[in-house]
């Protein structure tokens, strides 16, 4: 029987190994806020389809599924699929009032996962699949609760995966702001891009934990490159960028500081 684990978000995207909670939520989860109604397997494109519902009165901001396939020859699949929204709820705040936010609200509206909304989440399976189970159990919520009763390992890695990106977001500001305070630096931009991608690559070289984002990182560096690159007052922009960060990372706390519906963290 093989494991694997899929996270799909944008605040980041970090693949870790498989653990025995999928067969125990597969097993015992009792309903929650969000559920799955019905499934549909494509045979001539091996997709499945799982039609979710949110059945609270809250906004949903991350759900976990675990996932077990039944195949043909007998060999069974088991996995857990993370959907992270909150990164597309952010990117929604910071897009408001623009044309590309119009554009963006489109497809994904506010990002979050709303009362009563009905959602496909899209599944690459094998050929001659015969059974998928799939049961949501764990769940976050707008207002930094969250719903995990059988699976809190799945709740920890949605909590270190934010966290990260907030540890990393508030890295890229201070160094931003240190290439700022020297008054000599005619590049403050190229400056900061490099430490930041420094930084990413020890950390991918010789990470042990998830206590930073990569990607957060990286994507930073490549803004502060663009920067550099253009006419502009480089200094104001970023200041601005700074600004940006100190109010993403401000939005993001809340959901950081998740508390399970019981009382616990």
């Amino acid at each position: 029987m093989k494991h694997r684990k899929v996270f799909r978000g944008l605040v980041l995207t970090f693949l870790v190994s498989a653990c025995a909670f999928a067969v125990q939520s597969l097993r015992a989860s009792p309903p929650i806020a969000a559920v799955v109604q019905t499934w549909h397997y494509d045979p001539l494109t091996n997709i499945v389809t799982l039609k979710i519902v949110n059945i609270s009165h809250k906004d949903i901001t991350a759900f976990n599924i675990a996932i077990k396939e039944t195949y043909a020859d007998g060999h069974v699949e088991q996995h857990e699929l993370l959907e992270e929204l909150v990164g597309k709820i952010l990117v929604a705040k910071e897009l408001q009032g623009t044309a590309a936010g119009e554009s963006f609200r489109k497809q994904f509206g506010d990002g979050a996962f709303h009362p009563g909304e009905v959602r496909d989440e899209i599944l690459s399976v094998q050929p001659e699949l015969t059974n998928c189970q799939a049961v949501i159990d764990v769940v976050t919520y707008i207002d930094g609760t969250a719903d995990a009763p059988v699976n809190n390992d799945g709740l920890g890695r949605i909590v270190e995966e934010r966290k990260a990106s907030v540890d990393s977001r508030k890295m890229a500001a201070e160094i931003i702001k240190t290439a700022l305070a020297d008054p000599n630096d005619t590049d403050p931009s190229m400056t900061a891009a490099r430490k930041l991608q420094d930084k990413a690559t020890v950390w991918r070289n010789s990470h042990t934990k998830m206590d930073l984002d990569p990607v957060v990182l990286e994507s930073m560096a490549d803004e502060l490159k663009t920067v550099s690159s253009r006419n502009v007052n480089k200094r104001d922009a970023l200041k601005q960028l700074v600004d940006r960060e100190d109010a993403t990372v401000s939005m993001l706390s809340v959901h950081v500081a998740v508390v399970k519906n019981g009382g616990q963290p």
